[in-house]
């Protein structure tokens, strides 16, 4: 099964003496999030940066509609051995949750940035926060799933995934490239088994980044994250959940990765 990968490097050509960054989406896209502003950033500073679509995402091949947390999970392990060496994953929302379950015994792995991540326990306590407080944006994330994004409100996806400062023409050519997700993967992200910890020797560095004007993803999702890896946590002020698409907020997003990965010498 062939599987998308994105690829964006230096300048001055594919980075050497540093591990290469793997981003990886989340629900409903594919790695072209990760081309719009993030793979460029990275690659102006000197990082070679890759990004993967899921089976059945995107321009990968496969099917998604039953595939399960471990069969994604597989799909960034394959995109691991075609990049070679070692690498930094960066996961958003449930690709946040997938690199959790990439981070236990693998020594390729040197550090992980949790962006915006389903927390360990899965989205039954998100799910209920969003069904109480944004009943709109859970009605049309229904649709979305059932009938594709050509049955939903721009706008209530819209504000889902963006601040309300953002401008409209910014986001409206990315809205109608949203897609269906696995049915599986809904129902089992509701509960899902809990991702290994990584102990010893080969315990890679850990941000949790997110925002606390998330709708999906609340700062207590966050915080629960942060404390199940005894990882570091930055919460951005006023960040909404598409923290690498908005247009007011991707680069503060970008920046304060690159300093949490200057500030561990990577």
């Amino acid at each position: 099964m062939k599987l998308e990968l994105l690829h964006c490097h230096p300048p001055e050509g594919p980075a050497s003496g540093r591990p290469s960054l793997l981003f990886v989406h989340g629900s409903y896209c594919g790695a072209w999030v990760w081309a719009e502003h993030f793979m460029p950033f990275f690659a102006r500073r000197g990082w070679s940066s890759h990004a993967v679509s899921l089976r059945g995402h995107g321009e990968s091949e496969g099917g998604f509609n039953y595939a399960s947390l471990a069969d994604y999970v597989t799909d960034i392990h394959s995109a691991m051995a075609h990049v070679g060496g070692e690498v930094i994953l960066v996961g958003h929302s449930l690709g946040g949750l997938l690199v959790q379950h990439c981070l236990a015994g693998d020594e390729r792995v040197r550090a992980a940035v949790l962006m915006a991540s389903v927390p360990p326990s899965g989205l039954m306590s998100s799910a209920l926060h969003l069904s109480l407080f944004s009943p709109d944006v859970c009605l049309q994330f229904g649709l979305l799933q059932a009938l594709g994004p050509s049955a939903v409100k721009g706008e209530v996806i819209r504000r889902a995934f963006f601040a309300s400062s953002t401008p409209d023409d910014a986001v409206a050519h990315l809205l109608p490239r949203l897609q269906r997700e696995s049915h599986r993967i809904c129902v089992e992200l509701l509960n899902p088994v809990r991702p290994s910890l990584p102990l010893g020797e080969w315990r890679p560095d850990i941000l949790v980044l997110g925002g606390d004007r998330d709708v999906l993803v609340p700062a207590a999702a966050l915080m629960e994250t942060a404390t199940y890896f005894d990882a570091d946590l930055s919460v951005l002020t006023g960040a909404p959940h598409g923290l690498m698409l908005d247009d007011c907020w991707w680069q503060a997003t970008a920046e304060r990765t690159l300093s949490w990965l200057d500030s561990k010498g990577l």
